[in-house]
């Protein structure tokens, strides 16, 4: 890899180590090139908790296309006792639509485990269409597309059931520099059941990324995701944020 990224970071709540998440454009970079963050926490006194996660994307980038995987993983422990797990592996191919300005198609495909929250398996693949807008922006780009998705629980009850939907997939990313001190990055995706709307998930995260010196970062990341039909005695709603300290080589 010609480059790696590693984020020490102060977590306020555990997630997994996050990598950048603005655009990729096509064409912007050739060959191979990489990212890798680690998340670390560790408090005592009333209760020993500490926690590791990390995240490795590894992405490839020709002259019409590019293809990415990224890779991550958690684990935490509190009073020596396992308190958070969780594992995802993500594939995404985009090529650009030739004779067609601006507008690229992309497949994806995705598996995820968490089982503090029931989910033994969560797997998608999904295609689409997504769209470049170039004005106030950096980086700005709308996806739109179909997906399917199979949910299973941890144990199959009357209540937890193995789900297979087919989702709407859209979304939004991008990226905005303000000033040598300051930009931003965002991506937010919102996912309604084709037969049922109002049965959703929605996944946003937001980054505030401030140059310390050359080659370091420091960022503030914000995460919210939401699930309408979580499993039985979870919250729809989870939402952590942390500060992320980035050297770049």
């Amino acid at each position: 890899m010609k480059k790696i990224i590693i984020l020490v970071s102060i977590v306020m709540s555990y997630s997994f180590g996050y990598i950048d998440i603005q655009p990729q454009v096509i064409g912007e970079k050739k060959g191979l090139d990489g990212e890798m963050s680690i998340t670390a926490s560790y408090s005592d006194g009333n209760s020993e908790e500490r926690s590791i996660g990390t995240s490795i994307k590894g992405q490839y980038d020709a002259k019409d296309w590019l293809a990415f995987v990224i890779a991550a993983y958690n684990y935490g422990e509190a009073n020596n006792h396992k308190s958070s797990e969780a594992g995802l592996l993500h594939f995404r191919y985009i090529h650009t639509i030739l004779d067609v300005k601006n507008y690229d198609w992309e497949i994806f495909m995705q598996s995820e485990f968490n089982p503090f929250q029931k989910l033994k398996d969560r797997s998608l693949l999904g295609v689409g269409l997504r769209k470049r807008f170039t004005n106030y922006f950096d980086k700005f780009y709308m996806g739109l597309g179909l997906m399917y998705t199979y949910r299973e629980p941890d144990v199959i009850t009357e209540y937890d059931k193995v789900l297979r939907r087919t989702k709407i997939n859209s979304y939004i990313s991008l990226k905005k520099t303000f000033s040598e001190n300051l930009s931003i990055a965002y991506l937010g995706y919102y996912q309604p059941t084709v037969d049922n709307l109002s049965d959703f998930s929605s996944n946003q995260i937001l980054q505030f990324i401030t140059p310390l010196a050359e080659s370091v970062n420091l960022s503030l990341n914000l995460i919210y995701k939401y699930n309408e039909t979580p499993y039985s005695n979870i919250e729809k709603d989870d939402f952590n944020a942390k500060l992320s300290l980035t050297y770049e080589f």
